[in-house]
């Protein structure tokens, strides 16, 4: 079977679905939650600060926050599934990280490298 990216790109994509994928999806949701907005030592984000000051409302950068969660956690079993529907959703979440700071921006970029570097390729399947 060709999987849209090898075996150990499919490992480091889940290690990026569980960092800024999950932890993106936490963020976004929680003020729905909550009934207050994320915030760690009082501030609540380059992202977020950035939208609300272009006059969006605080529920937006939100509801984009838990978007790039959810396609990361979503498209990750796709591609341990040998989907290739699943590999575009997995590079919105990594494309969407990059906006979402240093840390989440650093492995949204090792996901970017892992989704378009490390794909499949006739010669590299086992015989």
């Amino acid at each position: 079977m060709k999987r849209p990216v090898r075996p150990v790109a499919l490992v480091i994509l889940t290690l990026c679905a569980l960092y800024p994928g999950l932890t993106s999806l936490f963020q976004g949701l929680y003020p729905f939650v909550c009934g207050q907005e994320f915030a760690l030592l009082g501030q609540q984000g380059v992202f977020v600060d950035t939208l609300v000051k272009f006059g969006l409302p605080i529920w937006v950068p939100s509801l984009m926050k838990a978007g790039i969660g959810g396609a990361f956690l979503a498209a990750v079993p796709g591609l341990w599934a040998g989907d290739w529907r699943a590999w575009p959703l997995a590079l919105l979440g990594a494309a969407g990280a990059l906006l979402l700071g240093p840390g989440p921006g650093v492995m949204g970029l090792i996901a970017i490298v892992c989704l378009t570097v490390f794909r499949e390729t006739p010669s590299t399947l086992p015989a």
